[in-house]
């Protein structure tokens, strides 16, 4: 080879490793800042990696920009200087993504009550403008926001109002066709919706009003690398905004015990028949505790249980089907063969589930003789799946953004991000393993008034006392360590 032609190649590769080193710099500076921001590892792991980095980049970045060194070690450089900017603009993608996620982790100030109006499927009426004139039954609840949502309506339209105190009453006269459309909040359709199951088949929502109303649930902070606490997991029975006030269909207590490395998962049936916090009157079951708001749910789990409840985590139908997916399905293990009443066939034994398969499986109670109690195993054993199939090597690298992307709108939490990052540096520092326990309260079904509707008996669970002191004792336990 020519001088002339090895001194071209040589100031070539100049160029190369001078425009490598900047890239270099420019993503190390990136990549440091969102680790020291994210702060999941512990200090003695950031201080090797920095270290280890540090040394390489400044090794690679002398070797490219010394003109006297060998072009053979400089190419060589060259081609692992830009291995390294491939992958750690990898990493800092991952750490951006999850500093996007953990910023958008605070609770809302403030909720949304859908209210609906219904009409017969087989009406004329196709937009809310049709009603003009005509007759709707406003059903009269003692929800704080129940005067608003009439207000909204009013603005909306001019109709001819009819009371009903009797939300069932009210549906059966829609059905009747006593009235042309009804109007009430969407907790208490759901409720309808379930005692009458012919209701939704003949009806369909000609409108929906959504309105604020002001979330007052207080959180109890803690050291939750240090200290037990009590964190409530709601499932709330709706699709879309996680925001939406409706009934809670899951209920558990996850007792963490950060010293001793101990979980406890409490559950408790939608249908137990509970005193709401401060209410009087009849009692009610606990999943209505969730028409009222979360705070309803929480301080009402407190009185039952004689518990201080520190944070809580809300998730939805849409939730669990799109986490679910994100993981590329779960495989759970059925106790029995059945069918939903949404038509998916089950198997004894392990399932291959995909998100809708697996909320038809987790919702399921009318298939098995324990109803309620056998839903809760259930939804325990989708809960682990999910756990299991997210932690796993591979999942983590290839499902990462996907998971993150599924829960970004997804759920909600009044748990800082910082106290999420401290429980992910303690378990990246120390590494315990983990020892996870369930228990299950239990009752008798019977028929009831609630607080919630008075009109009729409900089916509800009449709290096994015996269980509900035995859950007390084994939740001090492992908060006592």
């Amino acid at each position: 080879m020519s001088k002339k032609k090895n001194k071209k190649n040589r100031i070539i590769v100049q160029r190369i490793g001078t425009v490598l080193s900047i890239l270099l710099f420019a993503i190390s500076f990136v990549f440091f800042t969102m680790l020291f921001q994210v702060s999941v590892l512990p200090m003695k792991y950031l201080l090797i990696v920095l270290g280890i980095y540090l040394l390489v980049v400044l090794g690679s970045v002398a070797i490219l920009l010394i003109p006297k060194i060998k072009i053979k070690l400089k190419i060589v450089v060259e081609i692992l200087s830009t291995i390294i900017i491939i992958f750690v603009s990898f990493i800092s993608f991952y750490l951006y993504k999850t500093m996007d996620f953990m910023g958008n982790i605070k609770a809302k100030d403030y909720q949304i009550e859908n209210y609906y109006v219904v009409v017969l499927k087989d009406s004329k009426y196709e937009t809310l403008e049709d009603l003009k004139s005509k007759t709707i039954g406003l059903h009269r609840s003692n929800l704080e926001s129940q005067k608003d949502a009439i207000e909204t309506l009013n603005k909306k339209l001019s109709y001819t109002d009819e009371e009903y105190e009797d939300f069932m009453k009210l549906g059966k006269d829609l059905l009747d066709k006593q009235v042309d459309a009804i109007y009430m909040n969407g907790s208490y359709l759901s409720i309808l919706q379930e005692e009458n199951e012919s209701f939704e088949e003949k009806t369909k929502l000609l409108a929906t009003i959504e309105l604020q109303v002001k979330n007052e649930t207080v959180k109890k902070d803690t050291n939750v690398t240090k200290e037990p606490f009590n964190i409530y997991i709601s499932g709330i029975d709706t699709y879309g905004d996680i925001s939406s006030v409706s009934r809670s269909d899951v209920n558990i207590i996850a007792t963490v015990n950060p010293v001793t490395h101990k979980v406890l998962l409490t559950s408790i049936p939608r249908d137990y028949y509970v005193r709401l916090h401060g209410t009087t009157g009849y009692r009610d079951k606990l999943t209505h505790a969730g028409i009222y708001g979360i705070d309803m749910s929480i301080t009402t789990l407190e009185d039952l249980l004689d518990i201080d409840i520190n944070y809580y985590v809300r998730v939805n139908f849409t939730t669990l089907i799109e986490l679910v997916d994100a993981v590329g399905g779960v495989t759970v293990n059925s106790d029995y063969n059945f069918t939903a009443i949404s038509g998916e066939k089950f198997i004894k034994g392990d399932n291959i589930l995909n998100g809708s398969q697996a909320l038809a499986f987790s919702r399921e109670r009318h298939a098995f003789i324990d109803g309620d109690r056998q839903r809760g195993k259930n939804q325990q054993k989708v809960i682990t799946a999910i756990i299991n199939k997210a932690l796993s090597s591979t999942t983590l690298i290839t499902k990462y953004t996907n998971i993150l992307n599924s829960l970004q709108d997804s759920f909600q939490t009044n748990m800082d991000s910082n106290k999420i990052y401290d429980l992910v540096n303690m378990q990246l520092n120390k590494m315990p393993s983990w020892q996870i326990e369930s228990i299950n309260l239990d009752g008798t079904g019977k028929s009831e008034f609630t607080y919630s509707y008075s009109g009729q008996k409900l089916y509800v669970m009449e709290p096994d006392v015996s269980t509900v002191n035995a859950a007390q004792a084994k939740i001090n336990e492992v908060i006592g360590g």
